[in-house]
């Protein structure tokens, strides 16, 4: 007897034969590539599973009966539903790679030195949207996962200091301070130095009490200023806390067929317009592998006809960002994870590079 396996909004049958396999299989590559209905008939011609289009249809009516395909009002042919994608994602799909000419151009395009972070992030935008025919979305660095790559605490007058914060993703920040009475640009020099030996490369949270223990009995005297300073560092990381989202491609994915008519296009572009949705989306990317979301799994009701395939991108390590491809339930899934892999790659190899200063 079959069995079934629960993953979030969808209940997925185990244990279907190999014959059944191949037909789903054949079903939800014909529908990706055609964005028709898939008919009996179509599969024993272009597949040779080696049965008749009486076979294939008897397999057909088992695979609607455990809610993997379903059919169209309007069609005698069939398309794969939520769970029926979600079981070729999981256990059919097979590996696909960018081509080498592909490769080579994304390595070229990243080799060119940029002179800010904005510039690479445009960048990346730029390459996934020549690349694919989905809408790109792609957090902007999060400060709070960010390292810190410097602290420079600079003398303006007798009574005030111009402190600046860098960190690896490229965001500089400066604040003016209140000095101490008797702080002489000696002693300042000596907090920046201290600083940034106990600090540099830590992000926020990784700064420890341990660790701030440590740079308290190295600047005893200075300790009211001190913690001045670590206020406006962490003030500064919480208040950039809530990163931005970027857009590439809205016009790319308005060619995919399910969005010829009106009613489609403005539910989408309604969609993408709730920041706080996509930013949502991305920040529930798993840190360790891409992620592929499927219509319900997206856990937004405006959102359950796309899917959304997803991974982070990081910093000397630091997970910072994600980039995600959001487009119809009808995904060219296998592409879509090799480009979102290999873009990621690249882009965390780029990044940790010291290249932007």
């Amino acid at each position: 007897m079959t069995g079934v396996l629960s993953k979030g909004w969808v209940v997925i049958p185990v244990g279907i034969n190999i014959r059944k396999q191949q037909v789903l299989e054949a079903i939800v590559e014909s529908h990706i590539a055609t964005a028709e209905p898939v008919s009996s008939r179509s599969i024993a011609r272009k597949y040779r599973l080696g049965v008749s289009s009486a076979t294939i249809r008897n397999e057909m009516s088992d695979l609607e009966e455990l809610g993997l395909i379903e059919q169209p009002h309007t069609s005698a042919g069939r398309i794969p539903s939520q769970s029926g994608y979600r079981y070729y994602v999981d256990r059919l799909m097979k590996n696909s790679s960018l081509t080498t000419q592909e490769k080579k151009i994304i390595s070229s395009i990243f080799a060119q030195k940029a002179k800010a972070i904005n510039n690479i992030i445009q960048r990346t935008i730029k390459t996934v949207t020549h690349l694919t025919d989905y809408l790109v979305l792609l957090s902007w660095p999060q400060l709070e996962n960010a390292a810190l790559k410097k602290i420079k605490v600079l003398p303006l007058t007798p009574d005030q200091s111009l402190m600046v914060i860098m960190t690896e993703t490229g965001w500089v920040e400066s604040k003016v301070i209140d000095l101490p009475s008797g702080m002489t640009p000696d002693s300042l020099e000596r907090i920046e130095n201290v600083l940034n030996t106990h600090f540099q490369g830590l992000t926020f949270p990784q700064i420890s009490r341990t660790i701030l223990h440590s740079v308290y009995d190295e600047l005893l005297k200075q300790r009211k200023l001190l913690d001045r300073i670590m206020g406006i560092v962490e003030a500064v990381l919480q208040e950039n806390a809530d990163e931005g989202i970027f857009l590439g491609g809205a016009y790319n994915i308005l060619k995919q067929p399910e969005y010829s008519d009106i009613a489609a296009v403005r539910n989408l572009m309604s969609f993408i317009e709730e920041e706080s949705i996509l930013r949502s989306i991305l920040q529930k990317t798993n840190p360790t592998e891409v992620t592929v979301k499927i219509g319900k799994e997206i856990n937004y009701d405006p959102a359950a006809k796309y899917s959304v395939v997803s991974a982070v991108y990081s910093i000397g390590g630091n997970v910072v960002g994600s980039i995600g491809l959001l487009g119809p339930m009808r995904m060219d899934y296998a592409r879509a994870i090799a480009i979102i892999e290999y873009i990621t790659g690249t882009l965390s190899e780029t990044l940790s590079k010291d290249v932007l200063y």
